[in-house]
């Protein structure tokens, strides 16, 4: 059976505009005392070994840098930081189910009938989204979290993945600190 082209063009449009977005959302401790933060670190570096990962790794890393930095914190490798920061990607697996109904009907539910046939697919993607942590030096408790859903989704090239995973993290941390 062949599936007419106008709902699978539907489906494509469909599924590229889920992957071409993102969610943001974040929380975070009432009770932490954001007010005195000037300094941070990344909670899993070793200090004196340096260096990232992978790409996607360094992309991120070199955002979140940008966005505190622009926000007046400073990077701290040799004293203890006044918080620590951990970002990880999150990769799921989904599923869009698409069904076409074609032919003729009559009647109104619960009573009708009709001749026809309907095609039903189901499409699989991977949802990506990045997730950043903020946690306070000294009671190594997380005080801050932020993720974007589907931030990591359908990036076609680096270029895209560079003004995505950029955009991504500033809007992550546009709620950091909360006020």
């Amino acid at each position: 059976m062949r599936t007419p082209a106008l709902p699978a063009a539907l489906l494509s449009l469909l599924l590229l505009s889920a992957c071409s977005s993102y969610h943001v959302t974040y929380d975070y401790d009432v009770t932490a005392s954001y007010s005195r933060y000037k300094t941070f670190d990344y909670y899993t570096s070793k200090k004196g070994t340096g260096g990232t990962t992978s790409l996607m790794d360094k992309r991120v890393r070199a955002s979140v840098e940008k966005e505190l930095q622009a926000k007046g914190f400073s990077m701290e490798t040799k004293a203890d930081p006044d918080f620590l920061v951990t970002y990880y990607p999150i990769v799921q697996e989904r599923k869009v189910r698409s069904t076409v109904h074609m032919g003729w009907g009559w009647g109104y539910r619960p009573f009708r009938g009709g001749i026809g046939t309907s095609s039903t697919q189901v499409r699989k993607y991977k949802e990506g989204t990045i997730v950043i942590e903020i946690v306070d030096f000294k009671s190594n408790q997380m005080v801050w979290q932020g993720a974007a859903a589907g931030a990591l989704t359908g990036l076609e090239n680096p270029e895209d993945a560079n003004e995505v995973v950029a955009s991504a993290v500033r809007d992550i941390l546009a709620k950091f600190p909360p006020k």
